[in-house]
């Protein structure tokens, strides 16, 4: 197994797979810093077997708080809170009801001890002792693992533990005094958590314990053993059939969610065939019968050919584009219209979007006649264009790899450069520059701050 998993608490809120870098642990990381701001008071952590790369084992990258965040250790009542899990909820519930049984027991036993009437009080306290101790390890190894409360150690802990304070009475030399309380019971209870097999075992081995204990000696003891036997047996049977219904019906919720999981991803799936059949007859097949109708014409065909894949690419990558208006959709724009007005193509390339002003309208008029200047001069086939916005700033490149001219031998009637592209970009506090010479191409950068 490698990977990294982000845990608010004892709750996972990001995981990285496999041999992540930083980049990606630290986006898991913020992901965990935002989720602890709505649950206050859990210690972050970022642990797993590729923080950093290349580590071996176990590592723990901690997180700050935020200071009015209090330091909370949680419980292990708290490692579950947010699971939904069967077995899980099965297990919580039966260290809780060790603990009852366990304080029952103690409870009953100190009790005893109180009123002096025992004559070797020291199997009492040997009891007291026990119970506390085992309480405190249950609680200790659920923290660390929470299936330890139900495994083959635990429940053996359970029914020798059991059978000692059904003994304990006799053993201190008070017989009539009762200091097991509840607890037997819910070590079968316990155990049918783990499997049928073992809450069977459980209730047999108890009442062997209870049939030595009582013995047949009088009609009291043997009604009184007779009871303790169908209680732990029917106990027992009635513990794991009542699981066994909520197992059951779990299983065949989870079938049923993955049903209708299954059923909206096939209806997904079946519409999205459908919109896609839709557009391919809209689109492409139209354009298609265009072609073979204005076979003759190459120009007209290369450019229903350029519209049509211009087209294609926006809606398999990017959408539909409804709603959306900026740079980059008036830069495509302008392309579409050079394209299909002077036959070339414009390939643009953008990086982030900046929404419509009154500086992105100069940026786009500027481009623009960069653009037709380098269609209707360059005598190249294709003009390149990209776009960046930064946090500050905007700049549009327009490159051609035509001809090429020499600025300063532009005739000063001729004011398409200066006034159109340089003094419009300087009229909204930008610079425009033009970069070119005789055969090497023409490159316009443009930029405008935000």
């Amino acid at each position: 197994m490698s990977g990294t998993e982000v845990v608010v608490g004892e709750v996972v809120v990001g995981t990285v797979v496999g041999g992540a870098g930083g980049e990606a642990v630290q986006a898991a990381v913020t992901n965990a810093t935002t989720a602890a701001t709505t649950i206050r008071g859990w210690e972050v952590r970022c642990t797993g077997w590729s923080v950093p790369a290349g580590s071996v084992g176990p590592t723990e990258v901690p997180i700050e708080r935020a200071p009015d965040q209090p330091r909370r250790r949680s419980s292990v009542f708290d490692r579950l809170v947010d699971r939904d899990d069967l077995e899980v909820a099965f297990r919580r519930i039966a260290l809780g009801a060790r603990l009852v049984g366990l304080a029952w027991m103690a409870v009953l036993t100190a009790l005893a001890l109180a009123s002096a009437g025992l004559a070797r009080p020291v199997h009492g306290w040997a009891l007291v002792a026990a119970a506390v101790a085992w309480g405190s390890v249950s609680v200790i190894g659920a923290r660390r693992r929470l299936d330890f409360v139900t495994s083959r150690g635990s429940v053996a802990v359970d029914v020798a533990l059991a059978g000692y304070a059904l003994f304990a009475p006799s053993l201190a030399g008070s017989p009539d005094q009762l200091f097991y309380g509840g607890y037997p019971l819910i070590v079968v209870a316990v155990a049918a958590v783990r499997s049928r097999r073992a809450v069977m075992s459980t209730a047999a081995v108890l009442s062997g314990v209870s049939l030595a204990r009582l013995g047949i000696r009088s009609l009291a003891g043997t009604v009184e053993a007779a009871s303790q036997v169908i209680t732990y047996t029917v106990g027992a049977f009635i513990f794991w059939w009542v699981l066994e219904v909520l197992r059951r019906s779990e299983r065949e919720r989870q079938e049923a969610l993955e049903a209708v999981a299954e059923a909206r991803a096939q209806a997904a799936r079946a519409e999205e065939r459908s919109e896609m059949a839709a557009h391919l007859h809209d689109s492409v097949l139209q354009t298609l019968a265009l072609i073979q109708r204005s076979a003759a014409d190459t120009d007209q065909v290369a450019s229903l050919a350029r519209a049509q894949e211009r087209e294609l690419r926006r809606w398999l990558f990017e959408g539909d584009g409804e709603g959306r208006d900026g740079l980059v959709e008036a830069l495509r724009a302008v392309a579409d219209e050079v394209e299909d007005r002077y036959r070339v193509r414009v390939e643009v390339v953008t990086v982030g979007d900046a929404e419509a002003s009154p500086r992105v309208g100069a940026l786009v008029a500027a481009a623009r006649e960069a653009i037709v200047n380098a269609a209707r001069h360059s005598g190249e086939r294709e003009v390149a264009v990209f776009a960046e916005v930064a946090d500050d700033r905007m700049v549009v490149y327009v490159r051609d790899r035509g001809r090429g001219f020499d600025p300063t031998a532009v005739p000063a009637d001729r004011r398409g450069v200066s006034d159109s592209i340089v003094a419009r970009i300087e009229r909204v506090g930008g610079r425009a520059t033009v970069s070119s010479s005789p055969g090497t191409g023409t490159e316009v950068q443009l930029e405008v701050s935000r």
